[in-house]
């Protein structure tokens, strides 16, 4: 499995770069769908850490390849990560549908989109950000509202969003395509980031069935987007650092490339050998990090799996946050840094609009904006460090 799944990464990315600009998405998008990429969560359900290496490695093959279409893709996979491995004793009706709907996504080979969860920042005059869902008399329900983010909008076939109903907060599912209640705003996000095709959507009297509704009270709804969180902070580190490892690659042609004034190949040279390890040993560091992700997952869902006390599986989950977030600080932020400091070594031909490098200098700094944002995980973080008890920075339950 592991070399087909980078195979097919490969050849996606590379059919991607080959395409003409106004057709990547589609090329990337019929790609990603004929692999086992997206549908990697459907088959290693019970496989937690197997599932999140092996999605990590083909997101950050493909984010060398497009940084904003790769993180498009991170939303189905770290969505439908989250809900085919989350065991839920005690929820049956919930491990009912979101099986119907796993199959369901494996069998026509679907992509799975979510709207944005909460609204943590909004000016007090924009309009609300989440859905409000009423119960009818035939028990359908009537969804209206607004959700401030959604990205793969245009390419989704499924769309995953929260939504209050009465004094809960719930989860449902719905088809995005061929559906006018839903209605698209414009993109968000202009320049080098306008692939992510991320925009408001308006929920103008959509009606849902009883089999669309995955969970109506709070606890489970925020017991899954927790969970899916973790997952979210972790993965997307992946397509940061593919990006970070493109501007390595032409960082590595460059200095092979030019020679200087006594002959010498700049890929010789000390000081430039030296300033490239630096970038490359951050990359690698951070790399090793995310792997550990996978571990806290793994350990996370069999001890649920065995019935573990409430309080062991509270800990443990509440590391598989922390870790989740560190590696999207760490990871984020190494990759900024790699960016600029192989912009630094190649110089002012990386500014032409026609080299590799330019757009990923634009989109590199997203990686540090996507929730939970590093202001506050470091203010979070800091609270702890300064409470009453003594600190101690060892993740203890989950990597112990």
């Amino acid at each position: 499995m592991i070399e087909e799944i980078r195979a097919q990464a490969r050849q996606i990315a590379a059919d991607t770069e080959a395409a003409a600009p106004d057709n990547r998405a589609r090329v990337f998008y019929d790609g990603a769908r004929a692999s086992r990429i997206p549908y990697l969560p459907c088959e290693l359900s019970t496989e937690a850490g197997q599932l999140y290496a092996r999605s990590y490695e083909a997101l950050f093959i493909l984010g060398g390849a497009s940084i904003p279409l790769a993180i498009g893709l991170t939303m189905h996979q770290y969505n439908l990560s989250a809900l085919a491995t989350l065991p839920v004793p005690g929820a049956p009706d919930f491990e009912r549908r979101r099986q119907i709907l796993v199959d369901t996504i494996r069998k026509y080979r679907s992509l799975l989109a979510i709207s944005s969860f909460g609204e943590n920042i909004k000016s007090k005059h924009d309009p609300s950000r989440n859905v409000i869902v009423t119960q009818q008399a035939d028990g359908t329900y009537l969804c209206r509202g607004r959700k401030g983010f959604q990205s793969m909008a245009s390419e989704a076939d499924l769309l995953l969003f929260s939504g209050q109903i009465g004094e809960h907060q719930g989860m449902f599912y719905t088809s995005i395509k061929d559906r006018p209640e839903l209605v698209l705003g414009p993109s968000l996000f202009g320049g080098a980031m306008a692939p992510s095709d991320t925009r408001p959507v308006d929920f103008n009297d959509l009606v849902l069935k009883q089999r669309n509704v995955l969970s109506l009270h709070n606890d489970l709804t925020d017991h899954v987007s927790f969970y899916a969180t973790a997952w979210f902070e972790a993965l997307c580190t992946a397509v940061y650092l593919g990006g970070a490892n493109r501007a390595l690659e032409e960082v590595r042609k460059f200095a092979r490339s030019v020679h200087t004034e006594d002959g010498d190949m700049l890929a010789e040279v000390d000081g430039f050998m030296v300033e490239c390890g630096r970038l490359s040993v951050k990359l690698r560091s951070s790399l090793a990090m995310a792997r550990s992700f996978g571990l806290c997952t793994e350990l996370y869902c069999r001890l649920v799996r065995e019935g573990a006390p409430a309080q062991q599986l509270d800990r443990v989950a509440n590391d598989l946050m922390d870790c989740a977030s560190c590696i999207k600080y760490t990871g984020t932020t190494a990759a900024s840094e790699i960016v600029s400091g192989a912009r630094s070594l190649i110089g002012t031909r990386c500014m032409s609009t026609h080299h590799p490098l330019y757009p990923i200098q634009e989109q590199i700094c997203f990686g540090p904006m996507h929730p939970t944002i590093s202001a506050r995980l470091e203010r979070s973080a800091g609270t702890e460090m300064l409470g009453e008890n003594a600190y101690s920075g060892l993740f203890q339950w989950a990597l112990a």
